[in-house]
């Protein structure tokens, strides 16, 4: 298996280009089906995006995906978690022998992404701009083994950052590396971040839950996005992350930043800083004029809304992390929508005029009142003057 990486220059904005891959091996020469793609338009020229996360392999994903490249986005915005373990070849792709569990072939993290039923379109028509989640660390075991959690050198993304080697020019594998970037698409600014962790001990046992990469203030992620939101010139902002900014679930209680030991019992941890996702990213969002944030992790469908910036977790694919009692946010904050009843995922066209958000039902789930395909949230933004 290999993998190629091709420069196209002198494209022209919104422009429908036509291409096929050609490997040639000694005599023999072997060619690609013909896909299309659109490149970016124009300031003030339409175009819309997906939202999508959290495949893993979990059923009925490829229902969701398919339904998703049917809606005729020009691109997605993926919020981490490809498959289970990266280093399982199998998981990314259809390999043979390569273990993969039975009931799991079939919805290989690129095979849900490739897939053409029914008119669908997805990454072989379109870019993606994702971030990386918990499960892209390359060694899953530091996330269940309390020895290795603790070594340096187990963490790190080589394949993800590999994969998706474009967006990460520098490759700097290692934990607090630069996994974060931004580009322009027409009249968005997209900024995608490295906001996750995981932990195989309790959130107040030392040494506590480690994020992968700083949100502290200062670190050289916040000061990068700092700069990076102060420097834009587009009339709309939007952010992918992979951990929550809230939630409805306890997770949150543990606060998103560094564990310190605990001065009256070094067995425990306190964190002091409190939560960065509240604390340190949000008042960013909010002073800089970010319209949207999406986010994963439990796989859910929840809408805040907070000082005008929506925080959406659009992870609803078959399965969801939710009990019924599960706490509100630290903050208080309740969603606007929350509906993780049916699969769904959500669709954002934009316009000079003005963002509209769209989630989508992808499955009826035993109610025939509401068609699959029907929006049951919506919002609009206005651009940014």
């Amino acid at each position: 298996m290999y993998q190629r990486i091709a420069a196209l220059k002198d494209l022209k904005p919104g422009t429908t280009y036509f291409y096929r891959t050609v490997v040639k091996a000694g005599g023999t020469v072997a060619q690609g089906k013909a896909y299309s793609f659109r490149t970016a338009p124009e300031s003030g020229k339409p175009f819309s995006f997906v939202l999508l996360s959290d495949l893993q392999q979990k059923q009925q994903i490829l229902e969701t995906v398919a339904m998703a490249g049917r809606q005729n986005a020009d691109f997605i915005l993926y919020a981490g978690d490809f498959q289970n373990a990266p280093w399982k070849a199998g998981e990314w792709f259809p390999v043979a022998g390569c273990f993969i569990k039975p009931e799991e072939k079939g919805r290989e993290w690129f095979t849900a992404m490739q897939q053409t039923t029914d008119g669908a379109k997805l990454m072989q028509h379109m870019p993606i701009f994702p971030c990386p989640g918990n499960h892209e660390a390359d060694d899953q075991r530091i996330w269940t083994d309390k020895e290795l959690a603790q070594d340096p050198a187990k963490k790190t993304l080589s394949i993800y950052m590999q994969l998706f080697r474009p967006l990460y020019p520098e490759q700097q594998y290692q934990r607090n590396g630069k996994h974060w970037y931004s580009a322009d698409y027409g009249d968005l600014h997209i900024v995608s971040l490295s906001v996750f962790r995981w932990h195989p001990w309790n959130g107040y046992e030392f040494p506590g839950w480690i994020a992968f990469d700083d949100t502290d203030p200062g670190s050289p992620q916040v000061r990068w996005l700092e700069e990076d939101l102060k420097g834009k010139t587009t009339a709309y902002t939007w952010v992918v992350q992979h951990w929550h900014m809230l939630n409805r679930g306890a997770e949150v209680w543990i606060p998103m930043s560094r564990p310190m030991t605990n001065p009256d019992n070094p067995t425990k941890v306190v964190y002091p800083l409190g939560d960065n996702c509240w604390n340190v990213l949000r008042p960013l969002y909010e002073r800089h004029g970010v319209n949207g944030v999406n986010f994963g992790h439990s796989h859910v469908y929840e809408r805040y809304l907070i000082n005008g910036v929506n925080y959406i977790e659009a992870a609803t694919i078959g399965n969801n992390y939710r009990d019924e009692k599960d706490p509100i946010h630290f903050s208080g904050n309740m969603p606007v929508v929350e509906n993780n009843q049916h699969r769904s995922f959500m669709v954002v066209s934009v316009t000079p005029e003005k963002m509209e958000a769209r989630g989508i039902r992808a499955s009826a789930d035993g109610d025939s009142t509401v068609a699959t395909g029907s929006a049951f949230d919506t919002f609009t933004v206005a651009p940014l003057k």
